[in-house]
């Protein structure tokens, strides 16, 4: 009989998710999505639940999460099911602390003071799975977790690894750790924490390697289903993992491609055919969600490009609804470019000329010395005001890395090309 798991990890109970409507944002707690995570371990009858780290947001928010993370333990013991943690870098201090407070040996936090640590599942009187562990000991950890490793794995017993790690990140302040590094233990799963977005790293020799995400999605960077997974292990390398994405919220990504669109009709047609397609694709699943918070990236060639930033502006007010499901859009961003022949254009000797031949270059990534000297330094203004403490409360995007100043320039370039053609038109 396979030992049934359910994984999870990234709670941050006391969060909620954000650009969403105040009464998405208070359905969908991060609190709430642990009590429907007890639910769903009740009633697919789990063996154990694993927690692999950050299951509270923060120390300050101790009381806030006291109270549901106990509700659900005792939930959890009561169908006769054990809780198995390690602590991450948000809640190094505050986990220990309310697990001890709770006082239940139904909860079991491994790896306290970053120290390896192991624990049996018994099933009949008899070891069916020996679950590894190690919690943070501090907010910041710069040195690999494994370096302390000194456990034996028994051939006999099926084994699993709770750690919340950044991998293959070698300069992480997050306990930095190598595929290599777990490889070489000879487990038959790492059930890893940090990483909000799922990833399931099945290979061919050699352990298991799932980030489980996190199972309520709280920001437009943690795009796609989101929720806890559900894992069976039949042998010491026998192992199947699915996701169920119970995330309420969905954040989304679309790019439209308005090339050939050339007016305002027919722009409304393309949008409204493809946000509808992209919601029902996600509302005729098996667990859609409840909430889709899209984000649209216009792009391709279109005399319109001049007027997709004023059109923009009114998409915040487009709502969808089908069966269940509600898409709004959140945020249009404009990478559209004239529609100019620049490979003609840079046959004449006049500054078009010059202009386009240097904006056919930025296309296909030529060389040019001069051309990286102009990327580098719209690059470095571009991270100038990104960390200026001046605009850090307005900063909602990541910082933009050389594609997409590469990206900025070239759309930049091409409408000031476009404004040299447009006046030199003129009588």
């Amino acid at each position: 009989m396979p030992v049934k798991i359910l994984s999870t990890a990234d709670l941050h109970i006391g969060r909620t998710p954000t650009r969403v409507p105040d009464a998405i944002r208070t359905q969908s707690s991060c609190a709430r999505m642990w009590s429907a995570i007890v639910e769903l371990a009740i009633r697919e009858e789990v063996d154990l639940v694993t927690l692999s780290g950050d299951v509270v947001d923060h120390a300050n928010r101790f009381f806030e999460a006291t109270g549901p993370l106990e509700t659900g333990i005792a939930q959890l013991a009561q169908a006769g099911i054990d809780t198995y943690a390690v602590a991450g870098n948000h809640d190094y201090d505050v986990l220990p602390r309310i697990v001890d407070a709770v006082g239940t040996d139904r909860f079991h936090l491994l790896g306290r003071h970053g120290q390896w640590e192991s624990v049996d599942f018994v099933r009949a009187g008899k070891p069916e799975l020996r679950i590894w562990g190690w919690s943070f000991p501090d907010r910041h950890y710069e040195t690999n977790p494994l370096t302390g490793w000194t456990g034996e794995v028994d051939d006999q017993v099926p084994s699993v690894g709770l750690l919340h790690a950044d991998l293959d990140v070698l300069d992480s302040r997050y306990a930095p750790v190598s595929r290599a590094d777990l490889a070489a233990r000879p487990l038959t799963a790492w059930l890893l924490g940090h990483v909000h977005a799922p990833q399931l790293h099945e290979m061919e020799s050699g352990p298991t390697l799932l980030y489980p995400g996190s199972p309520q999605a709280m920001d437009p960077g943690e795009t796609g289903p989101h929720g806890p997974w559900l894992i069976e292990v039949h042998g010491h390398q026998q192992i199947t993992a699915r996701q169920a994405p119970l995330s309420k919220v969905r954040y989304s990504q679309l790019e439209i491609d308005l090339s050939g669109v050339e007016t305002k009709d027919a722009l409304d047609t393309c949008l409204l055919q493809r946000t509808r397609h992209h919601l029902e694709n996600i509302a005729h699943t098996s667990r859609p969600p409840e909430f889709v918070s899209l984000r649209i990236e216009f792009t391709g060639r279109t005399r319109l490009c001049g007027q997709i930033d004023a059109y923009a502006r009114s998409l915040d007010q487009l709502e969808q609804v089908d069966e269940r499901v509600t898409q709004k859009v959140d945020k249009v961003t404009n990478r559209t470019l004239p529609a100019i022949d620049l490979q003609q254009l840079a046959q004449q000797h006049n500054p078009p000329g010059v202009l386009a031949r240097t904006l056919l270059e930025l296309e296909t990534g030529s060389g040019n010395t001069g051309l990286q000297a102009l990327l580098d330094e719209a690059y470095q203004k571009q991270a100038d005001v990104f960390q200026s403490r001046s605009y850090t409360t307005l900063s909602g995007d990541p910082l933009p890395d050389l594609q997409l100043t590469r990206q900025r320039l070239l759309q930049q370039g091409t409408l000031l090309l476009d404004r040299l053609l447009t006046q030199g038109r003129s009588p």
